[in-house]
């Protein structure tokens, strides 16, 4: 608890890839001297020191002192990293963002693609990075991945990493929609207990004033200009796939799986939590209209597919 006498860190934008968060870090570089466009997954220790010592002086204007303090890492939403930060720095506040999962999977696939960087972990094939992560030893999986996948459908458990963090209660029945069949959910899903508060947006909202304000409350600023813009699309757009085609029916088909129980979960636990009001931990903009939007990642976005009563999604 190395901030017990005052905040070290204000923030940290800390997932999810693909969900906003170069866009987040952007219009927060108006309060905080941090990089614009750039992940900052180092350990907390260099992490301070970068945050003190080296981005004053590289993004911080001559006659307009920055007076927050704040980094950028999507990754450290999965994984044990957020423990650390518990330990050390827990009045860090934590900005997550979120977005229907499979359109999620499509805007990183074809980042990835567009560098070059799927055919070496897929042979540029998603249907090759389906399967969840099971080997003997969990140090061998990265964010529900193989190691050596920077992406699979499986990291597109939303819902895994929120609950990690111990903000709900995680009973029985809570664990049973925390993908009960994987080796890495259901009863063994490991609770991290993170203190550090958590603000909870979606993609689709960061056009909106009220995010923003809302975040400048949650930060304690007087406001955070939002003019700013961040696409981080890869070098070759010509290579971007459409998970529409329906060639990948059968792709969605499995994911959207996944994206009706991150919906269910977030709607039947999570944002409620936004709604009490002795809990000031979890903070979701508008939690209503989130609840709404969420609603929508049980269905299908390319609107081809329907759920059966036992959870399958076909054709029709």
């Amino acid at each position: 608890n190395a901030d017990k006498n005052g905040t070290i860190m204000d923030f940290a934008i800390v997932g999810f890839a693909k969900c906003g968060t170069t866009t987040m870090e952007a219009n927060l570089a108006h309060i905080a001297p941090m990089p614009e466009e750039k992940d900052v997954c180092t350990p907390i220790h260099p992490t301070v020191y970068y945050a003190y010592k080296n981005w004053p002086q590289q993004y911080s204007a001559p006659d307009k002192e920055k007076l927050f303090r704040g980094t950028k890492c999507p990754a450290f939403i999965q994984g044990g990293w957020l423990a650390e930060w518990s330990k050390h720095l827990p009045r860090t506040k934590l900005i997550v963002g979120i977005r229907h999962p499979v359109l999620w999977f499509q805007s990183f696939w074809n980042q990835q693609r567009a560098n070059g960087i799927t055919r070496r972990f897929a042979g540029d094939d998603p249907y090759n990075v389906m399967r969840v992560c099971n080997p003997p030893n969990r140090k061998d999986c990265r964010n529900g991945c193989p190691t050596n996948q920077l992406l699979c459908m499986h990291r597109g458990r939303f819902h895994l990493a929120l609950a990690a963090l111990g903000k709900t209660e995680l009973t029985a029945e809570e664990r049973n929609i925390l993908a009960a069949e994987d080796p890495d959910g259901g009863e063994d899903l490991i609770n991290m207990n993170v203190i550090n508060d958590v603000f909870l947006y979606e993609q689709q909202t960061l056009g909106e004033d009220y995010v923003w304000d809302e975040l400048a409350k949650y930060l304690g600023a007087e406001q955070i200009p939002h003019d700013r813009r961040h696409n981080a699309r890869g070098r070759r757009q010509d290579k971007a796939v459409d998970f529409c085609d329906s060639k990948y029916d059968e792709f969605r088909a499995k994911m959207m799986q996944i994206s009706y129980e991150v919906a269910t979960w977030l709607q039947n636990y999570f944002i409620p939590l936004s709604k009490d009001e002795s809990r000031t931990d979890v903070v979701i903009p508008r939690p209503d209209t989130f609840y709404e939007l969420v609603e929508s990642y049980k269905l299908d976005p390319c609107e081809k597919l329907r759920r059966l009563d036992n959870g399958t999604y076909i054709l029709g």
